[in-house]
């Protein structure tokens, strides 16, 4: 109780650094142990990259535009298919009269139509976009679908679309590194203090080693937390709570050096 007693007290004297040594403490255990968890998160929070090439279809509101669009998005090589509303629409038969040069407002025509856009698969050939086409013509009787050219992804998108893979496959090793170096950034201001302390506790006691003995019984009740924490979440990965538990391991070593006044 001795060394907890001061380490808690050398924490109430520096309560931001104390916050943050808690803060990523925990964070870092509950990283490591519940890598899965943390990974899951990253992919929700990552949009779908594999999206491709489009092209919009207009369907006549005589036919059952909803079943059109649920088949086609069944079909191999199709990501998604969305339904456009009022606005897209209009804006899409725009487009179709522009490419056919008529001079027309569509608004002025009584025209009834419902929209899809149809979204590829990244790199599906265009031979197999053309049966996706097919068979879209095909799901309507004669003239009720009108269908728009195929835009392919642009360049912009393209390299966003490598961004967000390369993310997805190193993001958790980039937000584990940040953490593990706030960590420690924290860890060293603090182990600042213990130092100064235990250079004044070495001068009226009797006792060697007193900055080791801090960190042991400081740093090792913070684990203790951090791992009740992590459990709480669901059973964690143990394997990676020993990874965890080395790093606390290391920080309490590097306070095993003696202690020297510098001030």
């Amino acid at each position: 109780m001795f060394y907890l007693k001061h380490f808690f007290k050398i924490l109430a004297k520096s309560p931001i650094r104390s916050f943050f040594l808690f803060f990523f403490s925990v964070l870092l255990v509950f990283s490591l142990g519940q890598k899965q968890l943390i990974e899951s998160q990253f992919l929700k929070l990552i949009p779908d990259s594999k999206a491709g090439a489009s092209f919009y279809a207009l369907i006549s509101a005589t036919e059952s535009y909803e079943s059109i669009a649920t088949k086609v998005g069944m079909l191999p090589g199709v990501f998604k298919v969305e339904v456009l509303n009022e606005k897209q629409i209009q804006e899409e038969i725009t487009n179709i009269f522009g490419s056919l040069q008529l001079e027309m407002n569509p608004q002025e025509l009584d025209l009834n139509y419902a929209g899809i856009k149809v979204i590829f698969n990244k790199d599906l050939k265009p031979r197999s976009q053309d049966l996706v086409r097919d068979y879209l013509v095909r799901l309507g009787s004669e003239g009720s679908i009108t269908l728009g050219s195929v835009k392919a992804i642009d360049s912009v998108q393209d390299k966003r679309a490598e961004f967000f893979n390369v993310l997805k496959q190193w993001g958790y090793s980039l937000y584990l590194l940040i953490i593990t170096i706030f960590w420690f950034i924290t860890l060293i201001l603090v182990k600042t203090k213990i130092f100064e302390t235990s250079y004044i506790l070495q001068q009226y006691q009797r006792k060697n080693r007193i900055a080791l003995k801090l960190a042991l019984n400081g740093l090792g009740l913070i684990f203790i937390f951090s791992v009740g924490i992590t459990f709480a979440a669901g059973m964690p990965q143990l394997i990676n709570i020993l990874f965890a538990f080395a790093a606390f391991v290391v920080a309490v070593i590097l306070h095993a050096t003696d202690v020297r006044w510098n001030g």
